[in-house]
């Protein structure tokens, strides 16, 4: 792995360390006692316009980033990934916003899922998003 890592261009391996950054930014947030989901999200918003931006970074470039990081931390899930990925997109001045949708596969079954809507398109780490119905925040109520 450590080969691979040197195999890549210097600029491809700050946007790993930028999305392993996140990363853990977007798990440590989640872990916070007692603090709400709206306010996870204004604390990395707060932490990402903190940040220098990321210059030649993309939606897909940022993806590969996020996923390939999150694949290697273990207990890392969708709304991290998300969390995650929302962090690295606004340091690169990316406009996107995250949703959580939820479906009912079978009766008496819920499922749950997290993902970054960017640029027209869906950004997701695992489930395909086609199904769920997203949940609205109160603002978008």
């Amino acid at each position: 792995m450590f080969r691979r890592l040197m195999d890549l261009e210097s600029g491809e391996r700050k946007l790993l360390a930028a999305g392993l950054f996140w990363v853990i930014a977007a798990r440590a947030v989640m872990r916070a006692p007692g603090t709400s989901f709206c306010n996870q999200q204004r604390a990395l918003d707060a932490l990402s316009a903190a940040l220098p931006h990321l210059r030649a970074c993309t939606s897909g470039s940022a993806a590969w980033a996020v996923t390939a990081v999150a694949r290697r931390v273990p207990g890392t899930r969708c709304l991290a990934w998300a969390l995650a990925m929302r962090g690295l997109l606004a340091q690169a001045g990316i406009s996107a916003v995250l949703r959580i949708g939820v479906v009912t596969p079978e009766p008496g079954v819920l499922r749950a899922h997290a993902w970054v809507e960017c640029e027209g398109r869906s950004l997701t780490w695992g489930d395909d998003v086609e199904g769920y119905n997203v949940l609205r925040g109160p603002a978008e109520a």
